[in-house]
């Protein structure tokens, strides 16, 4: 019973998810920001300046392999636990994947930003 429960909830979510703005991973990847602007500060803004969507486009689906994971932890590994027990240790398990693979994302993009690039100094001002 639980796992039917836990599936519709599941697809519900992602349905909704597809919905908004055409992009699977929009849900995802704005329930994350905070943290990564705790993490990355001033750098977020300006990856997100470029590739926000494409980040927010992988976020979402690879997220959606979490299903999987956090199906096997919230209804077998944890038995003969309360139902809500069960359905909290699925969205824990499921929020934290959505937070790595966001951090992979940002940390992927930081060197293609242009704005954060390393600068370099022209060839005459090394001379002098």
């Amino acid at each position: 019973m639980t796992y039917l429960l836990l599936i519709i909830l599941t697809y519900f979510m992602v349905a909704a998810n597809r919905r908004l703005l055409g992009i699977p991973g929009f849900f995802y990847y704005n329930c994350v920001r905070p943290f990564l602007k705790l993490a990355y500060r001033d750098k977020v803004n300006r990856v997100e300046e470029v590739y926000y969507w494409d980040m927010a486009e992988a976020v979402g689906e690879k997220a959606q392999w979490a299903i999987l994971p956090s199906y096997v932890l919230a209804a077998d590994l944890l038995p003969q636990m309360e139902l809500w027990v069960h359905i909290t240790a699925f969205c824990l398990v499921h929020y934290l994947w959505w937070g790595v693979l966001a951090f992979q994302q940002v940390k992927k993009y930081i060197p293609q930003t242009p704005a954060l690039r390393p600068r370099t100094t022209p060839a005459r001002a090394q001379q002098a």
